[in-house]
């Protein structure tokens, strides 16, 4: 499903709605004569038919629901642990003034390579899909360098000791949005969801109506509802990727601080 994210939303959407369009269409051209054929009552076959499309409907609208919901809920919990992960390295680069200068310089200078990594670095890879490292090596070496520090004071102690805490907090904010490249939908659940979609329109073409115009319009704009749905689902299914993504102005905003404050 990767090819979607190189693409706009519209030219998606338009994908979408005239994949399902098409295919309704087509099959209820295709199956029409054969039901006026076999339809001999066409009231109590209609009534047959709509139980079934009613079943099948309610079956299918809570799975698409569910997985829609999911994905937004997964879009803005990730959205959270970036703006959090973003406000915990402001916070740890405003406690480095309380260390002496030569630390206070090396410490700050690690937090700004690291917040340039993620925009400059990050961001770009995680639209590809890529998993990020330059980040992770920058990190590394700033918590390996913080560490090492020997604090010569008791207050000096008390606050080294909380910013180890928010180090560990930066650490632990970092791995969860890296782990966020692999929240997408499994490609088993997508094939569940377009057959899901294949099978309500295929029931649709067993209704029968004389008047050929009402039956047309009314495939088309359950085609439609299909269509923008799963062009939903698919748009927001990767928080990282696409046109509905998570951005990285919450870090564009700490180094805006970081350089001019």
């Amino acid at each position: 499903m990767d090819w979607i994210y190189a693409v706009p939303n519209w030219v998606l959407f338009v994908a979408c709605c005239s994949a399902t369009l098409i295919f309704s269409l087509a099959g209820m051209v295709l199956l029409r004569p054969w039901v006026r054929a076999h339809v001999q009552d066409s009231a109590e076959h209609n009534d047959l038919v709509s139980y079934f499309l009613g079943v099948s409907g309610v079956i299918y609208g809570i799975l698409l629901g569910l997985v829609a919901a999911g994905v937004w809920s997964n879009s803005q919990a990730l959205s959270g642990q970036v703006d959090n992960e973003a406000t915990i390295t402001a916070a740890l680069y405003q406690d480095m003034a309380t260390y002496p200068p030569a630390a206070r310089r090396l410490y700050q200078q690690e937090l700004k390579a690291y917040v340039r990594a993620v925009i400059n670095v990050d961001w770009p890879e995680h639209h590809q899909g890529i998993v990020p490292q330059e980040s992770s090596k920058l990190l590394r070496l700033f918590k390996n360098d913080f560490l090492a520090f020997v604090p010569t004071d008791a207050r000096l102690q008390v606050v080294h000791g909380q910013a180890i805490n928010q180090v560990n907090e930066l650490l632990l904010a970092h791995r969860l949005r890296l782990r966020g490249d692999q929240a997408n939908l499994p490609n088993l659940l997508w094939w569940v969801l377009i057959l899901g979609a294949a099978i309500n329109v295929a029931i649709s073409w067993f209704f029968f109506a004389k008047d050929t115009t009402h039956q047309t319009a009314l495939t088309c704009l359950i085609a439609l509802l299909l269509g923008a749905l799963l062009f939903v689902t698919a748009a927001m299914d990767n928080p990282f990727r696409g046109e509905f993504s998570v951005d990285a102005s919450a870090f564009e905003s700490v180094l805006y601080e970081m350089v001019n404050y």
